[in-house]
């Protein structure tokens, strides 16, 4: 009788250390996910505000000077071309490729850009307004632009905003600096013995690379979905508006196109695209500054009315 009683006492106590054990493996574990997810915290933080090549200077005032783009470059937009025209065709109305052509010809003349390759295509989607200005001179317009605009000088605004961003070399992919690459190489080694540690070899990460494609997928960095910041939008439409002011476009048009739009209650689903985390209100206040400002002798700025 004492016997089964010291035995059962003894089952008891092996359950209680199991459970003991157990909790401490828990707590082990947590300790060692949250030390992991701190680590983690501190590196994808400084990688996000650190150490990118930074782009050229470009003086207010000023059509930045831009140079041919690399073969490089060029196959960096033909690429994206190529992914693109899966999706969508090439638009099949001449009339409004001719027109989207002229107009464009007009403003790469006006910036003095008229003798490097250009590659602009109209894609077939009436349902989709968006101009993409993308690396290596490439441009893709969706044929419901023409659907948003009223006029030419409407549609000049838009194309000359996207050409801007290209002269000012906001196109240009993100390049890392050799320590902000070895930044990545570190991360992407805590990251995959963390894993491996917190879930006792379940889980493990097995290649290069794939920390810079989740920082270009966190930060906004694909070519075809980029938000520029205010600071970089304002850069653009200061060239746009110089470089409209130059041709027989009205600079005053785009104002208005981005006043109706924010008068337009259905225009935060339409223009969502073309709105790139810019709200048409912030875009009409922005404009209003830089078209109230001062212009160049001979500006048509705000004084010409829209065709």
């Amino acid at each position: 009788m004492r016997l089964a009683i010291s035995l059962k006492k003894v089952k008891q106590n092996s359950k209680k250390d199991d459970a003991v054990l157990s909790r401490l493996d828990v707590q082990r574990q947590n300790k060692i996910v949250y030390c992991f997810a701190v680590l983690l915290f501190i590196l994808i933080s400084f990688g996000l505000n650190a150490c990118t090549v930074q782009r050229p200077y470009v003086q207010p005032g000023k059509i930045p000077k831009y140079f041919a783009p690399s073969p490089r470059a060029e196959e960096f937009g033909n690429n994206l071309y190529q992914e693109l025209s899966v999706e969508y065709d090439l638009d099949s109305d001449n009339q409004k490729r001719d027109r989207l052509i002229e107009v464009f010809d007009q403003l790469t003349k006006a910036a003095q850009v008229d003798h490097l390759p250009w590659h602009i295509y109209l894609l077939d989607g009436p349902e989709i307004i968006d101009i993409r200005a993308v690396h290596g001179n490439y441009l893709f317009v969706w044929s419901g632009i023409f659907n948003a605009v009223k006029n030419d000088d409407e549609l000049a605004g838009l194309l000359a905003c996207e050409l801007s961003h290209t002269l000012a070399h906001h196109t240009d992919p993100v390049e890392f600096t050799v320590a902000t690459d070895v930044l990545f190489t570190v991360a992407e080694l805590a990251t995959s013995l963390g894993l491996m540690v917190a879930s006792q070899g379940v889980i493990a990460i097995n290649g290069n690379g794939w920390m810079k494609w989740a920082y270009v997928e966190v930060a906004d960095l694909d070519p075809l979905d980029l938000e520029y910041s205010k600071e970089l939008e304002r850069e653009a439409a200061d060239i746009a508006l110089l470089i409209l002011s130059r041709t027989q476009y009205c600079p005053q048009a785009l104002l208005n196109f981005w006043n109706r739009t924010a008068a337009d209650e259905s225009s935060p689903g339409k223009m969502e695209r073309l709105n790139r985390g810019l709200s048409p209100q912030e875009r009409v206040s922005m404009l209003e500054k830089l078209i109230s400002g001062p212009c160049e002798e001979g500006s048509r700025i705000a004084t010409k009315p829209p065709t």
